[in-house]
Protein backbone atom coordinates (compact mmCIF):
# COMPACT_ATOMS: atom_id res chain seq x y z
CA UNK A 1 0.00 0.00 0.00
CA UNK A 2 1.15 3.22 -0.87
CA UNK A 3 1.27 6.30 1.33
CA UNK A 4 1.06 10.08 0.96
CA UNK A 5 3.60 12.33 1.98
CA UNK A 6 2.24 15.51 0.76
CA UNK A 7 -0.83 17.09 -0.43
CA UNK A 8 -2.17 15.75 -3.95
CA UNK A 9 -5.27 15.38 -3.91
CA UNK A 10 -7.08 19.23 -5.21
CA UNK A 11 -9.27 21.14 -3.25
CA UNK A 12 -11.98 20.01 -6.16
CA UNK A 13 -11.98 16.39 -5.11
CA UNK A 14 -11.70 17.11 -1.63
CA UNK A 15 -15.36 18.75 -2.18
CA UNK A 16 -16.32 15.53 -3.34
CA UNK A 17 -15.35 13.00 -0.64
CA UNK A 18 -17.07 12.58 2.64
CA UNK A 19 -16.14 14.54 5.85
CA UNK A 20 -14.01 11.30 7.13
CA UNK A 21 -12.14 11.03 3.98
CA UNK A 22 -11.48 14.51 4.10
CA UNK A 23 -9.96 14.91 8.04
CA UNK A 24 -7.73 11.68 7.05
CA UNK A 25 -5.78 13.75 3.78
CA UNK A 26 -5.81 16.65 6.20
CA UNK A 27 -3.59 14.64 8.27
CA UNK A 28 -1.92 12.37 6.29
CA UNK A 29 -1.41 13.97 3.62
CA UNK A 30 -0.97 17.63 4.64
CA UNK A 31 0.26 16.41 8.16
CA UNK A 32 -1.90 18.28 10.43
CA UNK A 33 -2.57 17.39 13.79
CA UNK A 34 -5.22 15.62 14.74
CA UNK A 35 -6.26 18.31 17.62
CA UNK A 36 -5.81 20.91 14.88
CA UNK A 37 -8.77 18.93 12.60
CA UNK A 38 -10.79 17.99 15.46
CA UNK A 39 -10.92 21.61 16.40
CA UNK A 40 -12.20 22.68 13.37
CA UNK A 41 -14.42 20.31 12.97
CA UNK A 42 -16.38 20.58 16.10
CA UNK A 43 -15.28 17.01 17.73
CA UNK A 44 -12.88 15.36 20.04
CA UNK A 45 -9.55 14.20 18.29
CA UNK A 46 -10.68 10.77 19.35
CA UNK A 47 -13.28 10.90 16.43
CA UNK A 48 -10.49 11.89 13.83
CA UNK A 49 -8.29 9.27 15.16
CA UNK A 50 -11.10 6.61 14.32
CA UNK A 51 -12.04 7.84 11.31
CA UNK A 52 -7.95 7.47 9.81
CA UNK A 53 -7.57 4.17 10.90
CA UNK A 54 -11.34 3.34 9.33
CA UNK A 55 -9.85 5.02 5.92
CA UNK A 56 -6.65 3.04 6.36
CA UNK A 57 -8.24 0.09 6.49
CA UNK A 58 -10.24 1.05 3.11
CA UNK A 59 -7.20 1.42 1.60
CA UNK A 60 -7.11 -2.10 1.09
CA UNK A 61 -9.40 -0.91 -1.95
CA UNK A 62 -7.25 -0.78 -4.83
CA UNK A 63 -9.48 1.57 -6.26
CA UNK A 64 -9.33 3.76 -3.12
CA UNK A 65 -5.94 3.45 -2.32
CA UNK A 66 -4.81 4.97 -6.06
CA UNK A 67 -7.20 7.68 -5.52
CA UNK A 68 -5.51 8.71 -2.10
CA UNK A 69 -1.75 7.97 -2.98
CA UNK A 70 1.27 9.93 -4.28
CA UNK A 71 0.57 8.91 -8.23
CA UNK A 72 -3.39 8.80 -8.12
CA UNK A 73 -4.25 12.65 -9.01
CA UNK A 74 -3.13 12.14 -12.82
CA UNK A 75 -6.62 14.10 -13.71
CA UNK A 76 -7.36 17.38 -12.34
CA UNK A 77 -10.27 17.64 -10.33
CA UNK A 78 -13.36 18.78 -11.50
CA UNK A 79 -13.29 23.00 -12.07
CA UNK A 80 -16.13 23.06 -10.57
CA UNK A 81 -18.57 21.95 -7.58
CA UNK A 82 -21.89 21.59 -10.15
CA UNK A 83 -19.67 19.52 -12.16
CA UNK A 84 -18.26 17.30 -9.67
CA UNK A 85 -22.06 16.67 -8.49
CA UNK A 86 -23.40 15.67 -11.73
CA UNK A 87 -20.30 13.62 -12.60
CA UNK A 88 -21.21 11.63 -9.25
CA UNK A 89 -24.92 11.37 -9.84
CA UNK A 90 -23.87 10.51 -13.93
CA UNK A 91 -21.93 7.42 -12.44
CA UNK A 92 -24.85 6.26 -10.04
CA UNK A 93 -27.39 6.53 -12.80
CA UNK A 94 -25.30 4.26 -15.16
CA UNK A 95 -25.18 1.91 -12.39
CA UNK A 96 -28.78 1.85 -11.61
CA UNK A 97 -29.04 -0.39 -15.20
CA UNK A 98 -29.85 -3.44 -15.12
CA UNK A 99 -26.66 -5.83 -14.86
CA UNK A 100 -24.48 -2.75 -14.71
CA UNK A 101 -21.13 -2.76 -12.26
CA UNK A 102 -18.21 -0.42 -11.99
CA UNK A 103 -14.88 -2.25 -12.62
CA UNK A 104 -11.49 -1.12 -12.01
CA UNK A 105 -8.31 -3.12 -12.93
CA UNK A 106 -5.20 -1.82 -10.58
CA UNK A 107 -2.46 0.51 -12.58
CA UNK A 108 -5.08 1.82 -14.96
CA UNK A 109 -6.33 5.99 -15.26
CA UNK A 110 -10.04 5.32 -15.10
CA UNK A 111 -12.79 2.98 -13.86
CA UNK A 112 -15.46 1.88 -16.23
CA UNK A 113 -19.34 1.07 -16.15
CA UNK A 114 -20.52 -1.62 -18.20
CA UNK A 115 -23.47 -3.63 -18.31
CA UNK A 116 -23.42 -7.78 -19.25
CA UNK A 117 -26.43 -8.68 -21.37
CA UNK A 118 -27.30 -12.38 -22.49
CA UNK A 119 -24.35 -14.59 -22.64
CA UNK A 120 -21.48 -12.94 -21.73
CA UNK A 121 -22.34 -9.95 -24.02
CA UNK A 122 -20.33 -6.77 -22.11
CA UNK A 123 -20.99 -3.39 -22.98
CA UNK A 124 -19.03 0.09 -21.85
CA UNK A 125 -21.57 1.94 -20.58
CA UNK A 126 -19.13 4.78 -19.52
CA UNK A 127 -15.74 5.61 -18.12
CA UNK A 128 -15.35 7.09 -15.12
CA UNK A 129 -12.51 9.88 -13.83
CA UNK A 130 -10.84 7.87 -10.31
CA UNK A 131 -11.35 10.53 -8.21
CA UNK A 132 -15.68 10.15 -8.72
CA UNK A 133 -15.01 6.21 -8.53
CA UNK A 134 -13.54 6.15 -5.29
CA UNK A 135 -16.04 9.20 -3.83
CA UNK A 136 -18.67 6.80 -4.62
CA UNK A 137 -16.63 3.91 -2.51
CA UNK A 138 -15.78 6.41 0.10
CA UNK A 139 -19.36 7.08 0.61
CA UNK A 140 -20.57 3.82 0.35
CA UNK A 141 -22.68 4.20 -2.78
CA UNK A 142 -20.88 1.34 -4.15
CA UNK A 143 -19.64 -2.21 -2.87
CA UNK A 144 -16.96 -4.33 -3.55
CA UNK A 145 -18.71 -7.51 -5.91
CA UNK A 146 -15.70 -9.64 -5.88
CA UNK A 147 -12.64 -9.85 -8.82
CA UNK A 148 -9.27 -10.36 -8.23
CA UNK A 149 -7.26 -8.72 -11.55
CA UNK A 150 -10.10 -6.54 -12.18
CA UNK A 151 -12.34 -5.29 -9.02
CA UNK A 152 -15.86 -4.90 -9.73
CA UNK A 153 -18.46 -2.64 -7.57
CA UNK A 154 -22.25 -2.88 -7.82
CA UNK A 155 -24.67 0.04 -6.65
CA UNK A 156 -25.65 -0.14 -2.77
CA UNK A 157 -29.37 1.17 -1.73
CA UNK A 158 -27.39 4.15 -0.04
CA UNK A 159 -26.51 4.81 -3.80
CA UNK A 160 -29.61 4.90 -4.81
CA UNK A 161 -31.09 7.06 -2.61
CA UNK A 162 -28.49 9.60 -3.24
CA UNK A 163 -29.31 10.41 -7.14
CA UNK A 164 -32.02 12.20 -6.29
CA UNK A 165 -30.37 14.59 -3.80
CA UNK A 166 -27.08 14.64 -5.95
CA UNK A 167 -29.13 15.90 -8.41
CA UNK A 168 -31.35 18.41 -6.65
CA UNK A 169 -28.02 19.74 -5.25
CA UNK A 170 -26.47 20.02 -8.60
CA UNK A 171 -29.76 21.92 -9.82
CA UNK A 172 -29.86 24.22 -7.06
CA UNK A 173 -26.01 25.08 -7.68
CA UNK A 174 -26.81 25.82 -11.33
CA UNK A 175 -29.93 28.00 -10.58
CA UNK A 176 -27.15 30.11 -8.73
CA UNK A 177 -25.08 30.83 -12.29
CA UNK A 178 -26.31 33.14 -14.70
CA UNK A 179 -28.71 32.25 -17.36
CA UNK A 180 -26.55 31.49 -20.32
CA UNK A 181 -23.84 30.02 -18.25
CA UNK A 182 -26.13 27.62 -16.56
CA UNK A 183 -27.49 26.99 -20.12
CA UNK A 184 -23.81 26.27 -21.47
CA UNK A 185 -23.08 24.32 -18.58
CA UNK A 186 -26.21 22.06 -18.86
CA UNK A 187 -25.92 20.98 -22.65
CA UNK A 188 -21.86 20.66 -21.77
CA UNK A 189 -23.34 18.18 -18.88
CA UNK A 190 -25.78 16.31 -21.26
CA UNK A 191 -23.16 15.16 -23.52
CA UNK A 192 -21.37 13.44 -20.77
CA UNK A 193 -24.22 11.49 -19.16
CA UNK A 194 -24.34 7.44 -20.09
CA UNK A 195 -24.54 6.61 -23.74
CA UNK A 196 -24.15 3.08 -25.16
CA UNK A 197 -27.17 1.48 -23.89
CA UNK A 198 -28.28 -1.73 -25.22
CA UNK A 199 -29.55 -1.12 -28.44
CA UNK A 200 -27.44 1.74 -29.16
CA UNK A 201 -24.93 2.30 -31.93
CA UNK A 202 -22.16 0.97 -29.84
CA UNK A 203 -19.66 1.86 -27.68
CA UNK A 204 -18.80 5.40 -29.07
CA UNK A 205 -22.39 6.07 -30.49
CA UNK A 206 -23.32 9.32 -29.12
CA UNK A 207 -26.52 10.08 -26.61
CA UNK A 208 -29.44 11.23 -29.26
CA UNK A 209 -30.46 14.10 -26.60
CA UNK A 210 -27.05 15.96 -26.59
CA UNK A 211 -26.81 15.33 -29.92
CA UNK A 212 -29.78 16.69 -30.99
CA UNK A 213 -29.14 19.52 -28.65
CA UNK A 214 -26.33 20.33 -30.46
CA UNK A 215 -28.10 20.63 -33.86
CA UNK A 216 -29.31 24.14 -35.16
CA UNK A 217 -31.40 24.95 -37.50
CA UNK A 218 -31.19 27.58 -40.44
CA UNK A 219 -32.31 30.63 -38.47
CA UNK A 220 -29.84 29.66 -35.65
CA UNK A 221 -32.33 28.30 -33.17
CA UNK A 222 -31.77 25.25 -31.26
CA UNK A 223 -33.32 22.26 -32.84
CA UNK A 224 -34.18 21.35 -28.90
CA UNK A 225 -34.81 23.95 -26.49
CA UNK A 226 -33.46 23.49 -23.14
CA UNK A 227 -36.71 22.70 -21.87
CA UNK A 228 -37.02 19.51 -23.89
CA UNK A 229 -33.58 18.37 -23.20
CA UNK A 230 -34.11 18.93 -19.53
CA UNK A 231 -37.26 16.86 -19.72
CA UNK A 232 -35.63 13.64 -21.07
CA UNK A 233 -32.98 14.02 -18.99
CA UNK A 234 -35.52 14.25 -15.61
CA UNK A 235 -37.35 11.36 -17.13
CA UNK A 236 -33.85 9.14 -17.37
CA UNK A 237 -33.04 9.70 -13.87
CA UNK A 238 -36.70 8.40 -12.39
CA UNK A 239 -36.16 5.90 -14.92
CA UNK A 240 -32.45 4.85 -13.50
CA UNK A 241 -33.84 5.66 -10.10
CA UNK A 242 -36.61 3.48 -10.03
CA UNK A 243 -34.84 0.36 -11.75
CA UNK A 244 -36.40 -0.42 -14.36
CA UNK A 245 -35.39 -3.51 -16.66
CA UNK A 246 -35.09 -2.55 -20.46
CA UNK A 247 -38.15 -3.67 -21.79
CA UNK A 248 -40.56 -3.20 -18.66
CA UNK A 249 -42.21 -0.08 -20.13
CA UNK A 250 -41.94 -0.87 -24.08
CA UNK A 251 -45.08 -2.16 -26.20
CA UNK A 252 -47.87 -1.38 -23.74
CA UNK A 253 -51.02 -0.20 -25.48
CA UNK A 254 -53.53 0.75 -22.62
CA UNK A 255 -53.20 1.70 -19.40
CA UNK A 256 -54.40 -1.67 -17.92
CA UNK A 257 -50.86 -2.35 -18.72
CA UNK A 258 -49.01 -0.41 -16.66
CA UNK A 259 -51.27 -1.36 -13.48
CA UNK A 260 -49.26 -4.33 -12.74
CA UNK A 261 -46.08 -1.92 -12.69
CA UNK A 262 -48.25 0.97 -10.13
CA UNK A 263 -48.39 -1.85 -7.67
CA UNK A 264 -45.19 -3.40 -7.84
CA UNK A 265 -44.16 -0.07 -6.72
CA UNK A 266 -47.45 0.84 -4.22
CA UNK A 267 -45.26 -2.43 -2.45
CA UNK A 268 -41.54 -1.54 -2.42
CA UNK A 269 -40.11 -0.51 1.12
CA UNK A 270 -37.37 2.45 -0.72
CA UNK A 271 -39.97 5.18 -0.91
CA UNK A 272 -37.57 6.93 -2.85
CA UNK A 273 -37.32 3.98 -5.97
CA UNK A 274 -41.48 4.41 -5.41
CA UNK A 275 -41.69 7.43 -6.12
CA UNK A 276 -39.56 7.69 -8.60
CA UNK A 277 -41.50 4.68 -10.27
CA UNK A 278 -44.86 6.29 -10.10
CA UNK A 279 -43.54 9.25 -11.87
CA UNK A 280 -41.98 7.55 -14.63
CA UNK A 281 -45.12 5.72 -15.00
CA UNK A 282 -47.30 9.08 -14.47
CA UNK A 283 -44.74 10.32 -17.20
CA UNK A 284 -45.03 7.56 -19.56
CA UNK A 285 -49.14 7.15 -19.52
CA UNK A 286 -49.06 11.24 -20.66
CA UNK A 287 -47.40 10.24 -23.44
CA UNK A 288 -49.13 7.28 -24.95
CA UNK A 289 -47.81 4.55 -26.36
CA UNK A 290 -46.36 5.85 -29.14
CA UNK A 291 -44.69 8.69 -27.81
CA UNK A 292 -43.91 6.84 -24.91
CA UNK A 293 -41.67 4.52 -27.33
CA UNK A 294 -39.17 6.56 -28.54
CA UNK A 295 -38.85 8.78 -25.51
CA UNK A 296 -37.81 5.95 -23.37
CA UNK A 297 -35.69 4.11 -26.30
CA UNK A 298 -33.90 7.52 -26.90
CA UNK A 299 -33.40 9.06 -23.44
CA UNK A 300 -33.34 5.96 -21.16
CA UNK A 301 -32.27 3.10 -22.82
CA UNK A 302 -29.66 5.50 -24.94
CA UNK A 303 -30.65 4.21 -28.07
CA UNK A 304 -29.41 5.41 -31.24
CA UNK A 305 -31.82 7.52 -33.55
CA UNK A 306 -30.98 4.97 -36.72
CA UNK A 307 -31.57 1.93 -34.61
CA UNK A 308 -35.04 2.97 -33.17
CA UNK A 309 -36.35 4.06 -36.43
CA UNK A 310 -35.38 0.40 -37.74
CA UNK A 311 -36.47 -1.36 -35.09
CA UNK A 312 -40.21 0.60 -34.80
CA UNK A 313 -40.26 0.51 -38.86
CA UNK A 314 -39.92 4.25 -39.65
CA UNK A 315 -38.49 5.56 -42.63
CA UNK A 316 -34.49 7.37 -42.06
CA UNK A 317 -34.35 10.86 -40.27
CA UNK A 318 -38.64 10.73 -39.21
CA UNK A 319 -37.14 9.69 -35.59
CA UNK A 320 -35.92 13.25 -34.81
CA UNK A 321 -38.94 15.00 -35.20
CA UNK A 322 -41.21 11.91 -33.73
CA UNK A 323 -38.87 12.84 -30.86
CA UNK A 324 -39.02 16.56 -30.47
CA UNK A 325 -42.76 15.88 -30.57
CA UNK A 326 -42.42 13.64 -27.59
CA UNK A 327 -40.18 15.67 -25.76
CA UNK A 328 -42.50 18.97 -26.31
CA UNK A 329 -45.67 16.96 -24.39
CA UNK A 330 -42.90 15.39 -22.03
CA UNK A 331 -41.85 19.27 -20.80
CA UNK A 332 -45.56 20.43 -20.82
CA UNK A 333 -46.27 17.14 -18.16
CA UNK A 334 -43.63 18.40 -15.94
CA UNK A 335 -44.91 21.74 -16.28
CA UNK A 336 -48.08 20.38 -15.20
CA UNK A 337 -46.94 18.65 -12.08
CA UNK A 338 -44.83 21.38 -10.67
CA UNK A 339 -48.15 24.04 -10.92
CA UNK A 340 -49.69 21.29 -8.96
CA UNK A 341 -46.62 20.68 -6.22
CA UNK A 342 -47.50 22.93 -2.57
CA UNK A 343 -46.19 26.38 -2.68
CA UNK A 344 -43.33 26.16 0.70
CA UNK A 345 -43.71 29.60 2.37
CA UNK A 346 -40.91 30.63 4.52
Amino acid sequence: MSHLHRSTTSSGLRALLPDAARHYLAHIADGRPLRDIAREAGCHPSTILRQVRKLESQRDDPLVDRVLSESSMTKAAPESPVRGIGALADALRGLCQTGALLVYRDGVDQAAIVQTAGEGDTRVISVVDLDIAAALALRAWIAPDGGTSVKRYRITEDGRGAIVKLVAQRDAQAAQMDHGSASVYFLENTARTPRYRSGSNGPGSDNPLAALARRRGADGTPFLPARFVKAGERLHEDFAIAGFSDDDLLGWDSPDALRPLYERAETLSDRGRSKAMCRTLDAVRDLGPGLSEVVLRCCCLREGLEATEKRLGWSARSGKVVLRIALQRLSLFYAKARAKEPVLVG
